[in-house]
């Protein structure tokens, strides 16, 4: 019983002590899922679903700038099979913590929905977000990585808002 006592404590300092070493020159590769949906107008996107890919490089400990494929999901509507996209974003994120295993971040990002959309023009499909998110790291270099942002499209007549809600995980090397 002592054993298994010592082995649980040991085991809970070190999960404790763990503290991600985001430095310059940093790389993160990110695999995050997300739920998206649009808000603020009459049209209603039902939500849709993605995967994303990220690739990111820290200019500084606290700055990031990245690139991110992404397949968007979405559903089908008035008894349509719904269909499957291929978007991507550019992003930055500044950490408000470098040294910690919880690293709080600020982000903001340009999301491209679809590259040729069948109605409407190229900046109808383009969006600009902001948001909030917090990296928990469970070792030195991997992380629980989630956040939260809201946006809107650039597109000239648009009145509506790109609401996300994301969750993953987090490589940095």
């Amino acid at each position: 019983m002592k054993r298994i006592f010592a082995s649980t404590l040991v085991m809970l300092l070190w999960s404790i002590s763990i503290f991600a070493q985001v430095e310059k020159g940093d790389k993160e590769v990110g695999l995050m899922g997300y739920y998206s949906t649009m808000v603020g107008t009459e049209y209603s996107s039902g939500g849709t679903g993605a995967i994303q890919c990220s690739y990111g490089y820290f200019i500084t400990p606290k700055l990031q700038l990245g690139i991110g494929p992404q397949i968007t999901f979405s559903p089908g509507y008035d008894g349509s099979d719904g269909e499957v996209n291929i978007s991507a974003s550019a992003f930055f994120n500044y950490n408000l913590k470098t040294n910690s295993k919880t690293i709080p971040y600020i982000f903001g990002q340009w999301y491209q929905y679809d590259f040729s959309p069948e109605n409407g023009t190229f900046t109808d499909a383009s969006f600009l977000t902001a948001g909030v998110g917090i990296r928990n790291f469970f070792t030195e270099y991997a992380a629980i990585n989630s956040a939260v942002s809201y946006g809107f499209s650039l597109a000239s007549d648009a009145d509506m808002g790109l609401l996300l809600i994301m969750s993953g995980l987090s490589f940095i090397f």
